[in-house]
């Protein structure tokens, strides 16, 4: 299972790397190269929408606390993100390849579009990037850390000592082996 979300977590920020960096680009160029990049950029968004679904189902499941929440806006940002880029870039590519001769209005739309969703990728990002950060909320954190007690998912070589201490203090859960242990997270009595 650990290679499975690790595979999983590379796929996520390749091809979240990919879309947000190519619409980036594509927005301060005002679109130039819009046609070679719109299969590619929304087959990256569906993969990234995949393997950040399979992330999401296995590391967040437990509960519907601030950092699921904070995730929830951060999926909601890109797939407005991904439905500028399909639905406004998509007709304006129809309508270049159909030879529509206002061209240059064309092009300044799809620039529009794909500076705005820039903005709502920079939002998913910065999202994305802070929800682990922020601490769980709610009945169902005390429930979910006893569930997570029983469970080998969530090591201590790749918790922060930091996290470890202040979760021990709050719930009453003790993340560190004790020598003998079999390895699994065990509620302090």
């Amino acid at each position: 299972m650990q290679y499975a979300l690790i595979l999983a977590a590379a796929l996520h920020v390749l091809t979240t790397a990919f879309w947000a960096g190519t619409t980036f680009a594509l927005a301060r160029t005002g679109g130039a190269a819009a046609e070679r990049l719109f299969g590619p950029q929304l087959a990256a968004a569906l993969l990234a929408f995949a393997s950040g679904g399979y992330l999401g189902h296995m590391l967040h499941a437990h509960a519907f606390g601030r950092p699921e929440q904070v995730l929830m806006a951060a999926i909601a940002a890109s797939a407005a993100a991904l439905l500028v880029q399909a639905a406004l870039v998509g007709r304006v590519l129809r309508t270049l390849r159909d030879g529509a001769r206002d061209q240059a209005r064309a092009r300044a739309q799809a620039g529009l579009a794909h500076r705005i969703a820039a903005v709502l990728l920079a939002l998913a990002a910065i999202g994305m990037g802070t929800a682990r950060y922020l601490p769980p909320s709610g009945p169902q954190a005390g429930d979910a850390l006893a569930r997570l007690a029983g469970s080998r998912v969530h090591e201590p070589s790749w918790l922060r000592a930091q996290d470890a201490v202040r979760l021990e203090r709050s719930f009453g859960v003790s993340l560190w082996p004790k020598a003998g242990c079999d390895g699994r997270l065990r509620l302090a009595s």
